[in-house]
């Protein structure tokens, strides 16, 4: 079971196994994006998507740089075994599966040197490309670094066009077999003899070196390239910077099928979670364990998403005068949490759920596979009988419910919360650091709001959840941690 939907610390991941050998770095090439909003504004999602992946202890974050080689000696420095490559404008949405499936690769064949994109510029058909030294597409690049160090520390070439000189290159022999286009070839190894070339592609020369060492290099296979999506950002610049500004421009349908899907799922992200409920979370139940110091909760406010708010109640412990304040910017998602507290007996949720399927429009991840979650919720409990007995205390509390947009008017939550007293915790989820707001709103301003924010926290309030960085609360504030600018 996976969730997509989640930038935090996914729960239903399958068990991914990581020592942190990999270094992750984003190669700059602002230089040729014809916009200073889409360079950035680039660059701030790459980062949004790789943060992702620290936050899980899969990689270690190694820079932002014009060239590739020093991105690799910086991953080299933080003793990592392997470096990703992601050029500004790539969206790692499954970035964490891409990871793994990567280092699986790489423990399969010890020997690698680089995987990527192949492309035989050749069979492009383009006049420009014609008798083009196949290469390796920027987007992408997963390097063994004992292996490049091995051989000399090439450095990755751009595409060049020569006319006073004419490099020789090794031969090359493709496989038969292509990844999705005659010019994708599943791999590419030596073959005798040499050729000069006129035109050389991006990274042409580490496949001459290769070729020239014996090694093979793979293509990224479909399950891999299905976890990314690379918008080009310096095609169709202007008319990117327009629709990325202005959701409804009807310039989006001229442009790039991957900067369409974008731009259109992207932009209509805000309407979708206006209406979306979450029967199950995204995240890990229970694992901050009980922050209250022995004390029972007497208020309690809550996102109305999925069972997290149980199992906080459960950690910590309440009692029969414990008050959950629910809050959301989502009217469904409180609609659909009174429902179930009025209706359910906390038996075969996943029969509830199919009954009510029409009437809320659950996240797609959980969408007719109800069963699966509900027996790991129930498994996360301590069993059916567990959850039963804690289900049937918890809906005798009182329960309230308020339509509050925690990021553009905290004040409304945090003048509740200093209103009432006892023992005072809230959970905010990962609502900081979601898609949704971090594509509408540029990291310095989601700063700015969460700084407000955390004005208003007071020392007696408990917190769980994530500020706008995907970092826990607690230690958000603690060491003031900020996003990583753009520079």
């Amino acid at each position: 079971m996976k969730d997509w939907n989640s930038l935090s610390a996914d729960r239903y991941y399958d068990t991914i196994s990581s020592t942190n050998e990999v270094g992750i770095g984003i190669l700059d090439i602002s230089r040729d994006i014809d916009s200073d909003f889409v360079a950035k504004r680039t660059f701030d999602f790459t980062y949004l998507y790789i943060n992702r992946m620290l936050k899980m202890k899969l990689a270690t974050y190694v820079g932002f740089d014009k060239r590739v080689e020093t991105l690799l000696e910086s991953a080299i420095a933080k003793n990592k075994k392997y470096c990703m490559i992601a050029c500004q404008g790539l969206f790692l949405f499954r970035g964490p599966s891409l990871v793994q499936q990567s280092v699986e690769y790489a423990r399969n064949n010890p020997q690698f040197f680089v995987i990527g994109h192949i492309m035989d510029k050749k069979k492009q058909h383009h006049y420009i490309t014609e008798g083009a030294y196949p290469g390796l597409h920027r987007q992408y690049l997963f390097v063994n670094l004992q292996k490049w160090v091995e051989l000399g520390k090439p450095p990755y070439d751009e595409m060049g066009i020569f006319w006073d000189r004419t490099p020789e290159y090794q031969n090359v022999e493709f496989s038969k077999d292509t990844i999705h286009s005659d010019y994708t070839p599943a791999w590419v190894k030596g073959a005798d003899g040499t050729a000069k070339h006129h035109i050389t592609s991006d990274g042409s020369n580490w496949i001459d070196i290769a070729a020239r060492n014996g090694i093979t290099i793979d293509n990224l296979d479909n399950n891999m390239r299905e976890c990314k999506v690379f918008i080009y950002p310096y095609m169709n610049t202007q008319a990117l910077e327009t629709a990325w500004l202005d959701k409804k421009n009807p310039i989006v349908d001229t442009m790039d099928f991957n900067q369409k899907f974008w731009l259109r799922k992207l932009g209509d992200q805000e309407k979708i979670e206006k209406n979306r409920v979450y029967a199950f979370n995204t995240e890990t139940l229970s694992s901050e364990g009980s922050r209250t110091n022995g004390k029972h909760i007497d208020h309690f406010f809550s996102a109305a998403a999925g069972f997290k708010p149980l199992a906080i109640l459960n950690t910590n412990g309440f009692h029969e005068g414990t008050t959950v304040h629910y809050y959301d910017w989502c009217q469904a998602s409180l609609d659909y949490k009174k429902h179930l507290l009025e209706t359910w007996d906390g038996y075969d949720l996943d029969a509830w759920l199919t009954k009510h399927d029409d009437k809320y429009n659950f996240s797609s991840t959980f969408k007719g596979n109800y069963t699966d979650f509900w027996q790991q919720e129930l498994r996360d409990f301590g069993g059916s009988l567990a959850f039963q007995r804690l289900w049937a205390r918890y809906r005798e509390l009182k329960h309230e419910y308020h339509i509050i947009d925690i990021v553009n008017d905290y004040d409304k939550l945090f003048d509740m919360i200093d209103n009432v007293y006892g023992t005072k915790v809230i959970w905010t989820t990962n609502i900081w650091c979601s898609e949704m707001l971090q594509w509408n709103v540029e990291p310095e301003v989601i700063e700015e709001k969460w700084k407000g924010f955390k004005s208003r926290i007071k020392d007696d309030l408990i917190l769980y959840g994530l500020d706008y960085c995907s970092v826990d609360m607690y230690e958000s504030i603690k060491h003031d941690i900020t996003h990583v600018r753009y520079k």
